[in-house]
């Protein structure tokens, strides 16, 4: 085989492979930003639930307050009742106690229903907070497993990167000069040929082209899209073994 057609073939393999990993490490911070913000949503929930909690305890405080109010109105009323002269006025007191006491039954309904919100309230809360530290702890696991990779993938970059450098030293200039070309604009440089079409375009090949290409031999290239060709010769097919003597008294019987 021509040794720049076996470099360029290796050179293409430690560029993808290059390219590969280059696209893995983008890939993982992308992904632990995902991680993120799933785990930024869950930690809205638990704000939420919080404030939702605060909202009940700020409601109850408030009715209280003013059950409080509406007690010492009717300890006023009662009071009042007992210096009044006249049947008018002490009627208009007690209604006036029983507008009161009404008032306080409606905020104990509302607390009521306050306290029931506050226990729904309550276990969104724990819900949310319980799912944020299992989320954290996945993230934190992704973080460390995205750290590792990268690393290792850091380290094969390194080394990849070295055999591409060693690779190109050693091929014709002229030929890099095309095969970095060809790759900068179609992303693949080289082409098998195969059934006398270009094995990526598709374009047929001249027989005299194809021919040649198949000794692997000279840098040729596609007349259409100007990879360099090369050729897999077929694997040849293994030799029948002959029956063993288990088989042979199987066949025999």
């Amino acid at each position: 085989m021509n040794p720049d057609l076996e470099k360029l073939m290796q050179l293409q393999d430690a560029d993808r492979e290059i390219q590969r990993l280059n696209d893995e490490v983008a890939a993982l911070p992308r992904k632990v930003a995902a991680i993120e913000a799933k785990l930024a949503d869950t930690k809205t929930a638990v704000e939420k639930a919080k404030a939702a909690i605060k909202a009940d305890e700020a409601a109850r405080r408030k009715y209280e307050s003013s059950i409080q109010d509406l007690r010492q109105k009717i300890s006023k009323y009662r009071d009042q009742s007992l210096e009044v002269k006249t049947n008018e006025q002490y009627k208009a007191l007690l209604h006036e106690i029983e507008f009161a006491e009404r008032d306080i039954r409606q905020i104990e309904d509302k607390i009521l229903e306050g306290m029931l919100d506050a226990d729904l309230n309550e276990k969104r809360l724990r819900a949310a907070e319980a799912e944020l530290r299992e989320e954290t702890a996945e993230i934190e696991k992704e973080k460390a497993e995205a750290r590792r990779r990268t690393e290792e993938d850091q380290k094969q970059l390194a080394e990849w990167n070295a055999k591409r450098d060693q690779l190109r030293s050693g091929i014709s200039a002229d030929t890099l000069r095309h095969y970095d070309r060809v790759l900068k604009f179609r992303k693949t440089a080289l082409a098998e040929a195969r059934d006398h079409k270009c094995g990526t375009c598709q374009v047929m090949l001249r027989p005299q082209t194809y021919d040649d290409v198949q000794k692997n031999e000279k840098i040729l290239t596609c007349d259409s899209c100007q990879r360099i060709l090369y050729y897999v010769p077929p694997a040849e097919p293994e030799a029948e073994r002959p029956p063993q003597p288990a088989q042979l008294e199987s066949i025999q019987q």
